[in-house]
């Protein structure tokens, strides 16, 4: 393939890459979508361990407490992670490529019920972050985020398991809340594909001049 054909197809790259939205590799990243048994308006229900009534998270450990409009809920439909009782635990994979880095977000607060210092281990395809809430009012959002480079093409797993911060007592019904969970693919600036049309300029330039010669 010639360097100006390449060019024109990394150029062609770029401009779709930067107008294309970003993808959430997760599925119902903002538990909004749940089984009719469990739709209510206020409140909480229980959802234990092996149940798929959020759909596309898989819950184990013992349970995890779905929560609305009550205990700090976040937005809409969120988890209190510890759930009735505790521990709780909550799951999803999601398909990786070799080789390209992905980031995760999500939002956490702490049931208005239990003490502060309540939070969450998160797993995220190897990569391990603990969260605590540290503030003592509930009600106080924290944003997080981790990071990984996928080492092989499948699937990772993304995930979430109650904690406590050393030294803080571990309430065994309210505990971390979390929502809007998100999986994105990182994508190149465009700085890179600039540097890289550099390249395929100068190695043209070069092939031009030893054709000459």
């Amino acid at each position: 393939m010639k360097i100006a054909t390449i060019a024109a197809v990394v150029a062609l790259f770029a401009a779709g890459t930067a107008s294309a939205s970003p993808v959430n590799l997760i599925t119902n990243g903002n538990f909004e979508t749940v089984a009719p048994g469990y739709t209510f308006d206020s409140g909480f229900k229980v959802v234990n361990s092996g149940s798929s009534a959020i759909t596309g998270w898989t819950v184990g450990a013992s349970s995890v407490d779905l929560i609305r409009n009550a205990y700090n809920a976040i937005d809409g439909y969120s988890i209190d992670l510890l759930g009735t009782p505790g521990p709780g635990f909550l799951s999803q994979n999601f398909n990786v490529v070799a080789g390209q880095t992905y980031s995760l977000t999500f939002d956490m607060a702490r049931n208005s019920g239990g003490p502060a210092g309540q939070g969450v281990s998160v797993n995220f395809g190897g990569v391990v972050g603990d969260f605590y809430s540290t503030a003592a009012a509930s009600n106080t959002l924290y944003s997080n985020t981790l990071s990984f480079t996928a080492a092989t093409t499948g699937l990772a797993t993304l995930s979430f398991a109650s904690a406590a911060k050393a030294g803080t007592p571990f309430d065994n019904y309210s505990g971390a809340v979390i929502d809007n969970v998100s999986v994105m693919a990182a994508v190149p600036e465009p700085e890179t594909y600039a540097m890289l049309l550099a390249g395929l300029g100068l190695m043209g330039f070069l092939r031009r001049r030893k054709a000459a010669k």
